[in-house]
């Protein structure tokens, strides 16, 4: 039978051959299309690439976005769709659609999903970013997750009725274009929501400096992120700009090159290096700037901790942008030597105990609480209070729970300072109830405590030993805590 089929199969295969290439009868070569063919084929390729473009929607809006592209911001822009003309088509009121996206009670079942850019394809649930509904997308305009292959971000606000178009920080390149498909689906209504979006470089900046005002401010080296206030000539400024306010100014940094940074990082500034130039975050990190967190008139310079010596000096430009003119801060930074107001307590270090109790109600967060412990450190240490700082800062200072050891503490809260288990011992972050750490800065020295808000519970209480030592003195804190009912 199997040599029967294989001979019938073959005589098919001839007599498909035939028939296929009219009068040519040399089967063994190569069959050359007709036009006719070659029109058939390409009307058939059309359909099937008419047919994979197609959005399959009931309701297709259509948008289009630019977003300046940014090396370390996810900025870009927001977009107000029209929710009304979906509503619309799902039979429903705007406020039930917005409803059904949030996910509430009651509300109609609206389900989220996407379109795929490059088959058109349904995929992906309602949301894989922190919006109720929203996306990750690649170059091709296809889902993806936050990463090497994302691009862009498509978040909808529920509140503010619009979605965030963002960006991954340094993946986009000037003139990109990527259209993404965020779409709906309420019964078998479905609406896609189409944007497309440009990818553009910031404009070259070519507003004049109209005006440069010469500061200078003194700081101390810090161990934290505090800022300082610089005064600068308000009046001025905004006569300079020609504006009454300084609320919608863009503000500007130069960079080594001598061209303007216009991302500003801080939130309304920029990180400098040790040189004074815009820089990044990290170990060449020296001063910040920033506007808004102090008085109109004033500018906050804060530094990147442990970074600065007394003796060093930087100068910084900081510049507000409006109406196409520029007013320019030439700002001095001179870090000075802290000098120390306080004198060491007399004696030799000594060991020092002392009860503290904690009663703290529990609260969903970290929130803390605190007990001043400056004196007893100062007495056990027979140092200053800046003095046991900088010891903190240099780990000269070591904090061990229930018994001191030769090695080096590993802390795992806020350094110095550790989660604590119910048992009273040292533990981690997924296991501790409470959290207890050493606070200290030039002028306090403290005991910050909280509890974990999903281990800990009213009612709990624990008890445990901290055991700080330095200068050869020792300080025993027997800490008690008590969680109370949330208030």
């Amino acid at each position: 039978m199997k040599k029967i089929y294989l001979f019938i199969a073959l005589i098919a295969t001839f007599m498909v051959g035939g028939t296929s290439c009219d009068d040519n009868s040399d089967f063994s070569g190569l069959h050359t299309l007709t036009q006719d063919e070659i029109d058939e084929i390409a009307r058939q390729d059309s359909i099937k690439e008419a047919q994979k473009n197609k959005i399959n929607a009931d309701l297709i809006l259509e948008y289009t976005v630019d977003i300046t592209i940014s090396k370390t911001l996810y900025d870009g822009a927001t977009l107000v769709v029209e929710m009304n003309k979906i509503a619309e088509l799902f039979g429903i009121t705007e406020e039930q659609l917005i409803s059904g996206i949030e996910g509430e009670s009651d509300a109609p079942e609206i389900k989220g999903f996407a379109i795929q850019g490059t088959t058109h394809d349904d995929t992906g649930s309602m949301t894989n970013t922190n919006a109720p509904w929203g996306h990750w997308w690649d170059k091709n305009g296809d889902v993806t997750t936050w990463g090497t292959d994302a691009m862009v971000f498509a978040e909808y606000n529920t509140e503010d009725k619009m979605f965030s178009i963002g960006q991954y920080p340094g993946h986009l390149e000037n003139g990109q274009t990527i259209k993404i498909i965020e779409c709906l689906k309420y019964n078998e209504k479905r609406a896609a929501v189409v944007i497309t979006i440009n990818a553009k470089t910031a404009g070259q900046i070519t507003a004049t400096v109209v005006n440069t005002q010469y500061l200078s401010i003194n700081i101390t080296p810090k161990s934290s992120y505090d800022q300082d206030p610089l005064q600068f000539d308000l009046a001025r400024t905004l006569s300079d700009l020609g504006i009454s306010s300084l609320d919608n100014v863009q503000f500007l940094g130069i960079n080594e090159d001598g061209s303007y940074a216009q991302e500003a990082v801080t939130g309304s500034g920029f990180w400098y290096d040790m040189n004074g130039f815009v820089g990044e975050y990290g170990d060449n990190a020296s001063v910040y700037t920033t506007y808004g967190d102090f008085e109109d008139n004033e500018i906050g310079i804060g530094q990147m901790p442990n970074n600065l010596e007394g003796g060093e000096t930087i100068t910084i430009k900081y510049g507000f942008l409006a109406n196409n003119k520029i007013e320019m801060f030439n700002i001095t930074v001179n870090v000075i030597v802290y000098e120390d107001p306080e004198t060491p307590p007399a004696g030799e270090p000594t060991t020092i105990e002392k009860n503290v109790t904690f009663t703290k109600a529990w609260s969903n967060d970290y929130a803390s609480i605190q007990e001043d412990i400056k004196e007893t450190l100062r007495e056990a240490f027979k140092m200053t209070t800046h003095q046991i700082h900088k010891a903190a800062v240099s780990n000269d200072l070591k904090v061990y729970i229930n018994a001191e050891t030769e090695e080096d503490p590993s802390y795992t809260a806020d350094a110095p300072g550790y989660w604590i288990n119910a048992d009273g011992t040292a533990g981690k972050w997924a296991d501790g109830l409470v959290w207890c750490s050493i606070g200290h800065n030039d002028t306090e020295l403290y005991l910050y405590c909280g509890n974990h808000p999903d281990n800990a519970i009213a009612g709990d209480t624990l008890s445990t030993k901290m055991i700080v030592t330095c200068n050869g003195g020792k300080a025993v804190f027997n800490i008690t805590f008590n969680i109370t009912t949330a208030e």
